[in-house]
């Protein structure tokens, strides 16, 4: 990837020193910039900017990555500084247009510098090309101005290499960047998974202890099923290699043992701690649902935080949603200092929880 963001440096500086070009010839063709052969130099530019506009289309991003993109990148850069020495020599060195090397210079710098032998090759090719035009081009500009015209073309170059090596620090410190993110994901991923594992064997253990008497192995089985809405939340974490929940998957994965339970989720993404809250608010509504509802259960979230979970029967009353319940307060407490939201029962018997999400951050 280092290698192939200069490239595309290049490629962005080979489009721009192209039309820069044709502009700046036309611009001295209209304005009468004194042209030895005006109607030659305007063929000859008409037919670079076909050649550039050529080039523009090759289908540079499957050509890039290959040795034939850098050799098309090596044509092209050829071909512009023997178009620009072209024109100094039809033109004459009045025209002044070797100040055009000025503009491919740069470009050579941007290709060529992870090659150093290459980028030298090319700054020596790009300095005699400079000297050719200008000592053998009719009309030549006066001695004092070409030197002048040197002086720029070096400043020109050691301003190019400055501007070579900022590319290359920048597309290292991307490459790295990218690098290290990916690290992170896969380690955070693999703490997620462990996690998971942990709390599936907690719920397990707790299982094996579970008595035999009915009230009491309810609360077992209950306290299992909340540390399991809660292994839920980082089994998608851990298949997403980190970073926020999609809702439809964190819901979709709590009610998988579930046959009659059927869940509709528009696109959330959630953060850690407001999924892991969800999970078991989720986990709650859905068993007491099953437990003392009528089949089927509805789950329901739109992208604005409304969460509504309905049975096919009336749903719990107002006065059971506010009944001093483990499972009912543990809803409200969640609700309320973890979600940051509201609990209410519908008209239709559904209880709705009302939270903030990125689509509606305020409530």
């Amino acid at each position: 990837m280092a290698d192939r963001i200069p490239l595309h440096e290049a490629l962005r500086a080979g489009t721009a020193l192209g039309w820069t070009s044709v502009a700046a010839v036309i611009t001295a063709l209209v304005v009468g910039v004194p042209i030895l052969d005006a109607e030659l130099v305007a063929v000859l530019t008409g037919l670079a900017a076909i050649a550039h506009l050529v080039m523009a289309r090759l289908p540079w991003a499957a050509l890039l990555p290959t040795p034939r993109g850098r050799l098309l990148i090596d044509l092209w850069a050829g071909g512009v500084l023997i178009s620009v020495c072209g024109l100094v020599l039809i033109a004459g060195g009045q025209s002044r247009l070797d100040l055009l090397l000025l503009l491919v210079v740069p470009f050579l710098a941007i290709s060529h510098d992870d090659n150093p032998r290459k980028l030298v090759a090319w700054m020596v090719v790009a300095a005699v090309a400079f000297g050719a035009s200008v000592g053998f081009a009719p009309d030549p500009l006066p001695v004092p101005e070409a030197l002048l015209h040197l002086v720029l073309l070096a400043g020109s170059t050691a301003l190019s290499l400055m501007l070579a090596r900022s590319v290359r620090r920048n597309a290292l410190a991307v490459t790295e960047a990218v690098r290290r993110a990916e690290l992170e994901g896969a380690m955070l991923a693999e703490s997620h998974h462990r996690v998971k594992n942990s709390l599936q064997v907690v719920a397990e253990l707790l299982l094996l202890g579970r008595p035999e008497d009915p009230a009491s192995a309810e609360a077992f089985d209950r306290a299992a099923e909340r540390i399991h809405a809660i292994a839920a939340v980082h089994q998608v974490l851990a298949s997403r290699r980190g970073g926020r929940v999609q809702a439809n998957e964190l819901l979709d994965a709590i009610v998988a043992g579930y046959d009659d339970v059927r869940v509709e989720a528009e696109p959330v993404e959630l953060p850690f701690a407001q999924a892991q809250h969800l999970g078991v608010v989720v986990n709650e509504l859905v068993t007491n649902a099953i437990q003392h509802g009528s089949p089927p259960v509805r789950v329901t979230l739109t992208a604005d935080g409304v969460l509504t979970v309905r049975d096919g029967g009336s749903g719990p009353s107002s006065e059971a949603l506010a009944a001093p319940g483990l499972g009912l307060t543990l809803v409200r407490q969640v609700v309320t200092n973890g979600l940051h939201g509201t609990l209410q029962r519908d008209v239709d018997g559904a209880v709705r929880i009302d939270f903030p999400t990125d689509a509606n951050p305020r409530r």
